[in-house]
């Protein structure tokens, strides 16, 4: 099995990336489009995908902007189909798309919630819950669940019957907002009592972190700071 990734904000600045993209999604099995929202961005690549779309396993796109969100063909879910059962429902279990305070985290609660639901409902809806699950692999962030993301999809769609049918986890749920130190057993944590206790520090430093940065372990830069703080006799 080949894997490659590719980043969009490089395709305008290293010689080769955007055709790189492109060459893996026509030689795709599984294309996942993630993140695509600009239009810079969007424009370029959509033909290919478009193209290839028909060709492939599976296409997933999450996260994206809507014609990207479209191309999502997962088994019997087709996000191109117009009104079809499969939209209809998701309308439905979406609820209402007014804004207010709390709509990030009730989009969120039932975006957790929906896989749950959606397990118990047989048939098309399976897809579907699989396009969720997808989401909830990719927000999660940690290199866990990015690699269990591929197992699912490869277990679920992938047309070499030695693929298929396998064993992957179920998303890992990090907590929306936690605390970090790169002396914690876990990525993230939402007990203050966990942190490292410092012996009579001089102060005290709080670091405002991404998360998107810890669950993905990129916090090199995030580590050094910590220890250099520590190393003037501050608890961070």
């Amino acid at each position: 099995m080949s894997v490659s990734l590719h980043a969009a904000a490089e395709w305008g600045e290293t010689p080769g990336a955007f055709e790189r993209a492109v060459e893996a999604i026509e030689q795709g099995d599984i294309v996942i489009a993630n993140l695509l929202f600009l239009e810079e961005h969007v424009k370029p690549i959509l033909p290919h995908l478009q193209a290839r779309r028909d060709h492939c396993d599976a296409m997933a796109g999450v996260i994206a902007d809507a014609a990207i969100v479209k191309l999502t063909r997962m088994g019997t879910l087709d996000m191109a189909a117009p009104e079809s059962g499969m939209r209809k429902l998701i309308k439905r279990l979406r609820g209402s798309s007014k804004p207010s305070s709390d709509s990030g985290e009730s989009r969120m609660r039932m975006l957790r919630r929906l896989p749950k639901i959606l397990k118990y409902i047989p048939g098309k809806a399976q897809d579907l819950r699989a396009w969720f699950l997808v989401m909830q692999y990719w927000l999660g962030g940690s290199d866990d669940n990015i690699e269990a993301m591929l197992r699912f999809l490869l277990s679920r769609y992938c047309r070499h019957e030695g693929w298929r049918g396998g064993e992957a986890p179920a998303p890992v749920e990090y907590p929306e907002v936690g605390l970090y130190h790169p002396d914690l057993a876990e990525r993230i944590t939402e007990d203050a009592a966990a942190l490292p206790a410092a012996e009579a520090p001089k102060g005290t430093v709080g670091l405002l972190m991404m998360r998107s940065y810890v669950l993905s372990g990129d916090t090199a830069h995030y580590d050094a700071v910590i220890r250099a703080l520590e190393a003037k006799g501050l608890a961070v």
